[in-house]
């Protein structure tokens, strides 16, 4: 199958077939490898973020508090007391 590049403001880009992204599973992100041949485009297997939730609610299951963890040491109490108003 030929398709032409298409400028896209500054870039170039292809349009593929609806077919194609049906039969491939391109939905959204997709994941860009150079081999020898050419360029492979594949389905992303894992977006970014996916289980954050899940893993998040886990570790505070476990008795984890991971955003008192976080800001341990960066308490400015002279600033809360002194400086801030409301």
């Amino acid at each position: 199958m030929n398709t032409r590049l298409i400028r896209v403001g500054n870039s170039q880009g292809i349009v593929l077939p609806k077919k194609l992204l049906q039969q491939y599973h391109l939905i959204g992100e997709v994941d860009l490898q150079p081999t020898p041949e050419g360029l492979l485009i594949k389905p992303v297997s894992k977006p970014s973020r996916q289980g954050w939730d899940e893993r998040f609610q886990h570790a505070i299951a476990q008795g984890q508090a991971p955003e008192v963890e976080l800001l341990e040491g960066f308490s400015d109490d002279a600033f809360e007391e002194t400086e801030w108003q409301w």
